[in-house]
């Protein structure tokens, strides 16, 4: 069994992970539980990061939604969801997906994951694969209407544009 470390243990040890990587006030809690530490202590610790700058939900929320829509594809439903699981404030979460999300490149990753997975159907799109389109853009997290609006614009996403 692992040894628990000590408040002082935990938060030098939570320190030098924040300090590698945004973590969010709620993953900094959750990760303190597991190492044995709850409660007043627990929350403490979380409070003296916060002040010392080492944890910030605001600019955790804003890296989270930049590296999630550019590396992941994902779309703003399933981003939402993933930063409430991660104790983000519903208000922070609206910011950081007004603020750090161009309209241009959120629907040109939708028209590319479209594109990837339109190249495994077959040519002519009947309405089981468009059907299977709308499954698949919904499970990234896109919007329901915007993949409506797009599925139609067959040119527009089922085959790369001549440069």
């Amino acid at each position: 069994m692992k040894k628990e470390l000590t408040p002082d243990e935990a938060r030098a040890r939570l320190m030098d992970l924040c300090a590698c990587g945004e973590y969010s006030s709620g993953e900094a809690l959750e990760r303190l539980r597991k190492w044995g530490i709850r409660g007043a202590a627990a929350i403490e610790i979380v409070q003296r990061l916060i002040d010392e700058r080492f944890i910030d939900d605001e600019r955790f929320a804003r890296a989270f939604v930049r590296a999630k829509v550019a590396y992941s594809g994902w779309g703003r439903i399933k981003i939402r969801a993933a930063m409430a699981q991660k104790g983000i404030e519903r208000e922070l979460i609206d910011l950081a997906l007004e603020e750090e999300i161009d309209d241009e490149t959120y629907c040109s990753n939708l028209a590319e994951a479209l594109r990837s997975k339109a190249r495994t159907m077959p040519e002519v799109l009947d309405s089981d694969c468009r059907a299977k389109l709308l499954r698949f853009a919904a499970s990234r997290g896109y919007e329901p209407g915007l993949i409506m609006e797009m599925l139609p614009e067959e040119d527009f996403w089922r085959y790369e544009a001549d440069d």
